[in-house]
């Protein structure tokens, strides 16, 4: 029954003892409270009777804590609960506070020592006579012994609740009942359960001050709890005096109960306690599972009401319809209210809640209907799916076996690959600096042959270099023959010495370029001999692919494998362009080649379909030119293109602007195209820097026409006037402000200007000049708006203005013919100002020369 109570807080602590423990130490097993007549001892265990009547106790010694006095009012036995001061066994020593724990121990060996401890009381206040108390005590006749039992058993009696018995028979009993203890007598089981709950009614009924607070009920056997534990806030601490009438009529049935047995013990007291435990806790689960049932299917109910959040009601509220216990009209307050229009209503009431559940659970059930048969559609297109999805991943798993087998045979294959790349060009790259350093060593020899100073007259070389000068002038002579009789072979006029570009190689040079190029066309033809076609062909490679993208476009787009094969087709596309040369005469145009015309239809079912521009695949080809064929140019422009020749420049402009008009990926803006236009500008200047030379002779030198002087001035002049024209041909390809920069101030204005100012001032200075405007964009004078030209031709009108003025001085004194020709030869300036849109320069001569401009 201990579980049933609640009990107040007390804060003991607790001290672990053992059965061997002294005297000394089992005193502090008890609490000391003040009465107003004497001392009473309270055991702290649960097991023992609260209240024993005994002797003053004895001054505590020093480890025993010191003890809070508790005063106790009685008031019709209740209790103040506001002057209830609870037990303390706080002891604070050296800052720390010890801790008292209880041990449990029968009755018979706690009253045993609660007399020797009595008895020493008695010797300390009587050191004379404690033997003969000690005697007395146990010589007490037996008759009185009965009677005090007598009166316990009364004091019981009115301890559990008698309301007849005073305030004098209570502490008679009580005497009674604690002289029996002293005398070692042991109380039956009945005796002590009925003292027990006695104490719990006092505590129920507010008789009695509580000395701890309740535990919860699997605490219930513990004696005592620490502080710590049982340290609990102030809103804790308060204790209810709410009497519970319904737990007293039950303590008061079990007392007539135990009553009636007399000789029942405490074990069966228990056993019928376990009883009435066990049917209160089936009650509780009984009750807490019907209210949970009955929740459950309010639950239910609600939910089934308004599946998908469907509204059942007509007034478009979103409430849910809920199946309510119907209330009996037996329980209803007023019976007046019990007629038959309002059972009716009632009635009625309730078949509209029954019909909207009813409703509601219809569509609920449609709409499982309807996702059933969804659920079975669905499935049966699955079911037809895994053939085709089976299929579908066998063709991916392969696919990516093949990708990654291809990725890696390739990744073997590129070293190689760069290295006969760069083989191939280190050919090509030699014969051209050979072609250029033979170019340059005649310039020399030719410029050492004319020197005209006396000093240079008397140089005397040795007879190695002498042979090798001879050998070279024999060569060079050799080479420009030829070249004469091929002209004259094709009947062509108007050609003068230094227009050619003198590019010819011997037969044994021939020879050992075509041997060394036709073993790394050798070695790259060799190099997928291992490899089967699958790996290796580009048809074999575009088909896998073209597989894919036909079977499964959608993965195909996705996986933007439109924008990987360009970079897949990069290796091989770049061994099959190894020995490709756009600057040689007999080299097949790269758009003839197989790979181009593998790749031109790639993605495409027929030759005859449209693609379209969302498609990567048209995209193929001018990646391949943006990654491949421009980088390929931009090496042959830095170590192969000679901007001296005229045929090789040709060609060069004439595939890149068909590059530039065929392939959008070619434009300004793109990093290849703009890494190609900035090696042409940086060739050109480097080709101003190391092979432009222009000698110069005094006038005399020159006059006469045949010798060797006036030859190589005139070559020389008439060779820069080819480079001019060379330069300007890149008209529309380079920026026209680095284009002027290159032509203008580098090489007109630099060279050939002053060759013109050195030599006569003839028809062959009016040819040349013609030819250098000849040479000049005429889209660059189109769109002037003023009468003068660009600020760079102005050297050159100048020079203009001089040669008719010249001409003019030297004709006026002359014949007629003579006169004549030298005003033809003044109009003709006149056309080339018109023509350069220097019309300043124009309008002088016509008014100089009194001639109209036509």
């Amino acid at each position: 029954m201990a579980t049933m109570f609640k009990k107040p807080k007390r804060n003991f602590r607790r001290k672990v003892v053992t059965d061997s423990d002294s005297d000394q130490e089992n005193e502090n097993k008890f609490a000391e409270v003040d009465n107003e007549d004497n001392g009473n001892y309270m055991d702290i265990d649960d097991d023992c009777p609260d209240i024993l009547r005994a002797p003053p106790p004895l001054p505590p010694p020093p480890p025993i804590p010191e003890l809070k006095k508790v005063k106790k009012k009685k008031r019709d036995k209740e209790v103040d609960p506001s002057k209830v001061k609870p037990l303390s066994f706080d002891t604070e020593e050296d800052g720390d506070t010890e801790v008292f724990k209880v041990k449990k121990s029968s009755h018979s060996k706690r009253i045993a020592k609660q007399l020797k401890k009595e008895s020493l009381k008695e010797k300390e206040e009587n050191p004379d006579s404690p033997k003969k108390e000690e005697k007395e005590i146990k010589e007490e006749p037996q008759e009185i012994a009965e009677e005090k039992l007598k009166k316990l058993r009364e004091e019981i009696r009115t301890l559990n609740g008698d309301e007849d018995e005073d305030e004098d028979s209570d502490e008679d009993g009580k005497m009674v009942f604690r002289s029996m203890l002293a005398r070692g007598e042991i109380p039956d089981a009945r005796t002590i359960h009925m003292i027990r709950k006695q104490r719990q009614m006092a505590r129920e009924l507010g008789d009695e001050i509580p000395l701890e607070e309740p535990e919860a009920p699997n605490k219930t056997t513990a004696r005592l709890v620490r502080d710590d534990e049982n340290d609990r806030s102030d809103e804790e601490d308060r204790i209810d005096f709410t009497i519970d009438t319904a737990a007293r009529d039950l303590q008061r049935m079990r007392d007539d109960f135990l009553a009636a047995e007399h000789g029942s013990d405490n074990e069966g007291s228990d056993r019928e306690i376990q009883e009435w435990e066990a049917q209160q806790i089936r009650k509780a689960v009984t009750a807490a599972n019907i209210q949970q049932v009955s929740s459950n299917q309010d639950e239910y109910e609600g939910k089934t009401s308004s599946p998908q959040n469907y509204s059942i009601f007509n007034n478009g509220d979103s409430q849910k319809a809920k199946f309510e216990p119907f209330q009996a009209l037996s329980k209803t307050a007023d019976a007046s209210q019990l007629t038959i229009e309002a059972i009716r209503r009632r009635m009625q009431e309730r078949l509209h809640i029954m019909d909207e559940v009813y409703r509601s659970h219809k569509m609920e059930r449609d709409r499982l209907a309807t996702e059933f048969v969804d659920t079975q559609t669905c499935i049966e297109e699955c079911e037809g799916k895994c053939s085709s999805l089976g299929e579908r991943y066998k063709f991916f798993q392969e696919m990516r076996g093949y990708v990654r087998d291809l990725v890696e045979c390739l990744n073997e294959k590129v070293p190689l690959i760069n290295d006969l790349e760069t083989r191939m060009l280190h050919l090509l790259k030699m014969r051209a600096e050979n072609l250029l350093q033979r170019r340059q060593q005649d310039v020399r020899d030719q410029c050492q042959d004319y020197m005209t100073s006396k000093a240079a007259s008397k140089v005397i070389m040795a007879s190695n270099e002498e042979q090798a000068r001879q050998r070279r002038v024999a060569e060079r002579e050799a080479r420009r023959s030829r070249r004469r009789r091929a002209r004259e072979a094709k009947n062509i006029r108007g050609h003068h010495d230094g227009l050619s570009s003198d590019d010819e190689e011997s037969q044994t040079d021939i020879s050992k370029f075509t041997m060394e190029k036709d073993s790394l066309e050798s070695s790259a033809k060799n190099l997928f001999e291992d490899v089967v076609e699958d790996f290796c062909e580009i048809d074999c490679i575009r088909s896998q692919f073209e597989q894919w993208k036909f079977r499964y476009e959608d993965s195909y787009r996705e996986a933007y494998i439109g924008l990987c094969l360009p970079k897949l087709f990069n290796p091989l596309i770049r061994l099959h362009t190894l020995s490709w040369n756009p600057l040689e005469e007999n080299c097949v145009d790269f758009e003839e080649s197989q790979w181009y015309g593998c790749l031109v239809f790639m993605g495409l079912h027929h030759e005859e379909d449209e693609a379209s521009i969302e498609d990567d695949d048209v995209k193929l080809l001018p990646a391949i030119v943006d990654k491949i064929i421009l980088p390929k140019l931009t090496k042959l422009v830095e170590t192969v293109w000679d901007p001296m020749s005229t045929i090789q420049t040709s060609r060069l402009v004439n595939l890149v602007q068909r590059l530039i008009r065929d392939y959008p990926t070619v434009s300004g803006d793109a990093k290849n195209t703009q890494a190609l236009l900035k090696a042409i500008s940086n060739r050109m200047k480097k080709t101003l820097d190391d092979d432009v030379f222009m000698p110069m002779y005094p006038k005399n030198v020159l006059e006469n026409r045949s010798g060797g002087p006036a030859v190589f001035f005139h070559r020389q002049s008439w060779t820069c006037i080819k480079l001019l024209g060379n330069i300007l041909s890149w008209f529309g390809i380079l920026a026209d402000q680095v284009l002027q920069q290159i032509a203008f101030d580098g090489l007109l204005n630099r060279y050939i200007i002053l060759s013109l100012h050195t030599g006569f001032c003839n028809k062959d200075a009016l040819e040349k000049t013609n030819a250098i405007i000849s040479t000049l964009p005429k889209a660059w004078f189109t769109h002037a708006d003023t009468d003068k030209t660009m600020p760079q031709l102005e050297p050159l009108c100048r020079y203009l203005t001089i040669y008719a003025d010249t001409v003019h001085k030297a004709t006026m004194m002359g014949s007629d013919a003579e006169r004549h020709e030298g005003r033809e030869n003044i109009k003709q300036v006149s056309k080339m100002f018109v023509n350069i849109h220097a019309l300043d320069h124009a309008i002088f001569l016509s008014n100089e020369y009194s001639f109209k401009i036509s």
